[in-house]
């Protein structure tokens, strides 16, 4: 991914007769009929005709009575796992730096994290996340609009909690009443996160069975989500525009089981990458290689800045490294690649670079979309399926120059990631709304540059 000077704009927020009829047909039977023959009558006389018993009508099937709210409003209850519906996004941004918003296909993760008794008091604790997966626009800018709540799966009353505060509420259930305590937190993606989080803690009798939670797209030109906040609201009133709502069950999220990927880039893998090639990785410090350099200047009218021209030449960048336990048997490592720019309030001039990670027993790079929010991914390892993830970030200096920083958060264990680096002749059309791929090394485009590692 090349890099950019600015910043992407965090937007966060909290959305069925049968008709039977029978008809009697008539045979009438002939009484004394009679056939001449040689003078001689004969008589013919017909055999008793049995009367038919007369037809019973069915009584009327009774049309089952729908078990809950949400069975009468024909609203399908999801489980654990990735789910999908139209939500609000953010195009882009205007002049002002405001989101133009528009609809776009988005996903949400459910998950009970765990259910328990609370030391046999009558009570329980019960767990939940509902996260989105951050929405990136063509440009690379990232949204997240939604909003989540409490629903009672019986009656379909919703509640929406204030943020980081343990309310205590009251649930109706026709004659019977339940004392609920909810806590709603929130927490925005990051290069060690890829999911916009709502988590949800709710302690309630031990033979609830009806939690459920509910998400929807927020249109934040209108108050629908802030004038149901701490209120009880039915479910079918609950204002969310044309994205769609979902509902989870605690109690389905516990029987099922989210679906399992495999290994990203499996096919496109080789044995032994690094050695098998005679590669080496570079540790701390500065480093000139032969690169790009980017020039550009503000447009006077519009204020963008335009691309005048990328040159191939020697430049210079400084690498550093660090890592830490994250305390859980996995550990964040963050690669920081430190360029000096010269910048002026109409002209810039700078390192123009790819950089990422790649695993060295394979050689498979694991790509970023955007900045702020990182990305997922599966790696085999020994037979065994692990999960990684991948970020980027900027840092401004003090002296205005601006490092580039990349994560990566695998198991304590791992030691198998380096970082790369090599040249951008930014002329490589991408459309960052893609789904992030995993790639072969060898597919990394980058001309007469320098391809280093680092460690």
């Amino acid at each position: 991914m090349m890099k950019h000077k600015g910043f992407y704009v965090l937007a966060t927020a909290m959305l069925l007769v049968l008709a039977a009829s029978c008809r009697k047909d008539e045979n009438e039977n002939p009484q004394n009929q009679g056939t001449e023959i040689t003078n001689q009558v004969t008589t013919v006389t017909p055999e008793p005709t049995a009367t038919p018993e007369p037809t019973a009508t069915p009584a009327p099937t009774a049309t089952p009575k729908p078990a809950n709210y949400m069975e009468e409003k024909g609203i399908e209850v999801l489980g654990a796992g990735r789910h999908g519906g139209k939500g609000y996004v953010a195009t882009g941004f205007d002049e002002n730096g405001a989101p133009i918003l528009g609809i776009a296909d988005c996903e949400y993760v459910f998950s009970v994290v765990k259910e328990e008794d609370e030391g046999g008091g009558g009570t329980k604790i019960i767990h939940v996340t509902l996260d989105m997966v951050p929405y990136v626009n063509k440009d690379g800018g990232w949204s997240t609009f939604f909003y989540s709540g409490f629903v009672d799966l019986k009656t379909g009353k919703a509640y929406s909690p204030l943020a980081d505060e343990l309310q205590t509420v009251v649930l109706e259930q026709g004659d019977e009443s339940h004392i609920l305590q909810l806590l709603y937190e929130f927490e925005p993606p990051s290069i060690t996160r890829p999911y916009c989080t709502n988590r949800y803690t709710l302690v309630c009798p031990s033979d609830y069975g009806d939690a459920g939670f509910y998400v929807a797209g927020w249109d934040q030109s209108t108050d629908a989500y802030v004038d149901r906040i701490d209120s009880w609201k039915k479910l079918q009133f609950i204002r969310h525009g044309e994205s769609d709502m979902l509902v989870f069950g605690v109690d389905k999220g516990l029987t099922t089981e989210p679906g399992k990927k495999e290994a990203d880039g499996a096919e496109l893998a080789e044995e032994n990458y690094f050695e098998e090639n005679g590669l080496t990785a570079r540790g701390e410090g500065k480093v000139t290689y032969l690169g790009t350099e980017a020039y550009e200047k503000r447009n006077e009218e519009t204020g963008i800045w335009d691309l005048i021209s990328v040159d191939v030449k020697e430049v210079e960048v400084e690498f550093s490294v660090t890592e830490e336990l994250q305390g859980d048997g996995m550990k964040q490592i963050v690669g920081r690649f430190g360029y000096k720019d010269e910048l002026t309030e109409n002209e810039y001039r700078g390192v123009s670079a790819k950089s990422g990670v790649m695993d060295k027993r394979t050689g498979l790079i694991y790509p970023v979309r955007t900045y702020g929010a990182a990305e997922p991914f599966v790696i085999e390892k020994n037979g065994e399926l692990l999960s990684i993830l991948v970020g980027r970030n900027f840092e401004e200096k003090e002296d205005g120059n601006v490092d580039v920083l990349i994560s990566v958060v695998c198991p304590e264990d791992c030691e198998d990631f380096v970082f790369f680096l090599t040249g951008n002749d930014m002329t490589e059309v991408v459309d960052y709304s893609k789904p992030a791929e995993v790639k072969s090394i060898h597919d990394l485009e980058h001309g007469e540059t320098d391809l280093l590692f680092f460690q």
